[in-house]
């Protein structure tokens, strides 16, 4: 939404955003009132109930739910639930944020939609006050159009002026709020460093496993595939060397075979290799490497990466097999008819983002293969986010820190 309004300003009055700041703003106010009569009892009981709304409702704003800080407790019960719960830091963190929505924040997105409704309650306000005076004058006046035959379409035309006005307003008013709480709730309610620690040391230990894992694959390929295939190239070259002594004719079939086999067992090291790390990736960097990507889909994918400088190697390589996992589901899954990945590198951050106009629906935990890819994407201090409603569109966005 920031980036909407600040890149196009004008065709954000005419775009969903103002609609979804709006609803922000308004069940805020709901919620703010919710927050207000609730306090007392949060300061015995907790926010709990409240927060977890809160969480869920920054989803208007086009970003996903915010996660829960919680920990588990170590034993089940009420008692350990509660001890937990009041140990945590994010529990007062909570009650902060209540607090503030039942004050300041509910008094902002009061103002903001009084601010933004202005010019028609000015307008209101005029036409009430000249009813009035015409009435006191003795001048009957029952609604703005019977004042007189030509008064009528003015004031129609001031009415159409000023909702409009108000409209425009209030989806700047509302959009200044929504972002101001919705940035308060993200510092409040998402999860602390303490909860960045625990997700981080956990991504560490199931990037380690898949690691391990990784390595007896390519133990186990190098086995299976290549290393046959140059026992076999051995064989036949130490055949063909028995033959030239005897009948150099029946040699030259066995050169021919080996020469076969060790074309079959260079591709297939290439093979494996690239699986490793893109050769290209490695000589023209990210770009190149997409585009090569894209070229290879049968689906139409339109490749915009705006980086005009080298990333560092682990930053490259991860937003490589990102792009590369989020195209092959794109292609094989969604039945998409086309695709965009756009990226940029600004103040310090890579960010791309996969678009398709699939069916969506898509889920992280079945199967798509996204999840050890986030945890590769922890492990770098990133965000990988996944948007894919029933219907589409799906986007998969990455934000990557590039400090070497």
């Amino acid at each position: 939404m920031a980036e909407a309004l600040r890149h196009a300003p004008l065709r954000f009055v005419v775009s969903t955003w103002p609609l979804r700041t709006a609803a922000y703003v308004f069940t805020g106010i709901a919620t703010g009132l919710l927050a207000l009569a609730w306090l007392p009892v949060a300061l015995v009981a907790g926010a709990f109930p409240l927060a977890a709304l809160e969480r869920r409702r920054v989803a208007l704003l086009g970003v996903p739910a915010l996660a829960d800080p919680h920990r588990v407790p170590d034993r089940p019960g009420a008692a350990a639930w509660l001890r937990a719960r009041y140990t945590e830091a994010a529990t007062w963190r909570e009650l902060a944020y209540t607090v503030l929505h039942g004050s300041v924040l509910l008094v902002m997105n009061v103002a903001a939609v009084l601010l933004g409704a202005a010019p028609a309650l000015i307008y209101a306000s005029g036409v009430a006050n000249f009813a009035t005076s015409s009435a006191q004058t003795g001048v009957a006046v029952s609604h703005p159009a019977d004042a007189s035959p030509s008064a009528a379409p003015l004031l129609a035309g001031g009415a159409a002026v000023a909702v409009l006005a108000s409209a425009v307003l209030l989806a700047y008013t509302t959009a200044a709020a929504a972002m101001a709480q919705g940035e308060l709730a993200r510092l409040l309610l998402a999860p602390g460093d303490e909860a960045r620690v625990r997700l981080l040391t956990r991504s560490r230990a199931r990037l380690i496993d898949a690691f391990e894992s990784e390595r007896r694959r390519i133990e186990r390929d190098l086995h299976d595939g290549a290393q046959q295939r140059l026992l076999r190239l051995g064989m036949t070259l130490v055949t063909a060397q028995l033959e030239l002594d005897h009948d150099p004719a029946a040699a030259r079939p066995l050169l021919a075979q080996a020469a076969g086999e060790a074309r079959a067992a260079l591709a297939e090291l290439r093979e494996l290799v690239h699986g490793i790390h893109p050769r290209v990736l490695t000589d023209l960097g990210l770009p190149a490497a997409v585009a090569e990507l894209a070229g290879g889909l049968a689906v139409p994918v339109h490749v915009r990466l705006d980086l005009p400088v080298r990333l560092p190697p682990p930053v490259e390589l991860t937003a490589y097999f990102v792009v590369a996992e989020a195209l092959t589901n794109a292609a094989r899954h969604a039945a998409a008819t086309a695709i965009l990945v756009t990226g940029e590198h600004t103040r310090g951050t890579l960010t791309v983002e996969v678009r398709d106009d699939g069916r969506g629906g898509a889920d992280p935990a079945g199967g798509t293969g996204l999840t050890g890819l986030a945890d590769r994407v922890d492990a770098l201090a990133g965000t990988l986010v996944l948007t894919s409603p029933p219907g589409g569109p799906t986007v998969l966005r990455l934000e990557l820190p590039c400090s070497a």
